[in-house]
């Protein structure tokens, strides 16, 4: 009885050395032979000795190959970013290798492997290696084919085709649109270029690109160049340089209705009138025309009146404005009017046209020669 308990007391401890030699060939056989083998700027390549099924014989069924910027472990194994495209597990002991890829150039890295079965059953946690990307040194290429074409009268849209990231490869992170009224032909003008805002984020190498220029002035040649970057970012050299003009402005500002005389004096007379706008009612125009005339003023001698000087600049369609006219002879009447133009310029009708008649406000002038001949008097009387 004792020779049977002893037995199975060695059966038991048989099967407990067993069961850890199981384990431990099984953490040795996933977890220690996980390695890298090639780094570039996005990609890491990793090598290691496949597990098999049943520990260490047979095929395994799948592999979860993950990736993270800190280090993995079994509790944040979770949270960590799964590759995509693992390969299927080959015979135990046989080579395996797996190009994670899209990564960020000179970023340091941590990659594990889990291994399953059919089951599946998932092995421990591989050994975690960490590796940096290189950083990236190929700048995307330079766009050849930039054309401009849909002109307004504020806006050009320009067409061309992604470049890629790494020259004419993969996905590029950002444009810089600029553009001049003069041609951009080197580095100087380039960077005193008006640079666009909001410029769209860069497709895929090979498709096409497209984006309005808005905030143009009318009847103006626009030269535009555009330069491309990567992650890094590696800036491209200057695309191609094509120009366009912007479409002629053919609205003119609205003629001016209101405009009225006060505060009349000898020599001068206060104008004032409402902003008309620059296209038609709306905007903001350019200039001011006041002409005035001892005569009616029309459109036919409007040439031949008297122009003004120091007009205010228009201002937001609908604002009130003034102009105090000085110089004018007393008691005569005088003609006003006034026209407005906007950048071209087109210049609007001639306003309504008002008289005015500068009154006399000039008193006599002051007696100065005032004298007393009351001796004179006297002494006729004597005589």
């Amino acid at each position: 009885m004792k020779s049977f308990l002893i037995s199975n007391n060695q059966r038991d401890l048989s099967k407990s050395i067993c069961r850890f030699a199981f384990i431990l060939i099984l953490f040795l056989s996933i977890g220690g032979n996980v390695s890298a083998q090639g780094v570039t700027s996005t990609s890491v390549t990793l090598t290691w000795t496949s597990p098999g099924d049943d520990s260490i014989t047979g095929t395994a069924a799948v592999y979860d190959v993950r990736y993270s910027l800190s280090a993995i472990t079994a509790a944040n194994w979770g949270s960590a970013t799964q590759a995509t495209g693992e390969p299927s597990p080959l015979a135990a002991g046989s080579s395996e290798t797996f190009a994670v890829q899209n990564l960020a150039s000179s970023t340091t890295y941590y990659f594990a492997i889990c291994t399953g079965d059919d089951v599946p059953n998932w092995s421990a946690l591989s050994n975690v290696i960490s590796r940096t990307t290189l950083a990236e040194v190929i700048a995307p290429a330079a766009i050849a084919n930039l054309t401009l074409n849909t002109p307004t009268l504020n806006s050009i849209t320009l067409h061309w085709t992604a470049p890629g990231d790494d020259g004419t490869t993969g996905q590029a992170s950002l444009y810089d649109i600029r553009y001049s009224t003069s041609p951009i032909a080197n580095a100087s003008v380039w960077n005193n270029a008006t640079q666009v805002t909001g410029e769209t984020v860069p497709k895929p190498t090979g498709f096409a690109e497209s984006f309005t220029v808005g905030g143009l002035l009318p009847s103006t040649t626009y030269y535009f160049a555009i330069k491309t970057a990567d992650e890094v970012p590696n800036w491209s050299a200057m695309s191609n340089v094509p120009s366009l003009a912007t479409a002629t402005e053919q609205t003119p500002p609205s003629a001016i209705t209101g405009l009225f005389a006060s505060n009349i004096t000898g020599s001068s007379v206060r104008l004032n009138w409402v902003a008309p706008g620059d296209d038609g009612s709306t905007g903001t125009a350019a200039m001011y025309d006041i002409r005035y005339s001892t005569s009616p003023v029309t459109a036919a001698n409007w040439n031949d009146a008297t122009q003004v000087t120091g007009e205010p600049a228009p201002l937001i369609a609908g604002t009130s404005q003034t102009l105090t006219i000085t110089g004018l002879d007393i008691e005569t009447t005088y003609y006003f009017a006034i026209k407005t133009a906007d950048e071209v310029p087109n210049w609007s009708s001639i306003s309504n046209v008002i008289s005015v008649t500068t009154i006399d406000d000039v008193p006599p002038a002051a007696v100065t020669d005032l004298a007393i001949i009351l001796e004179l008097v006297r002494l006729a009387v004597c005589a």
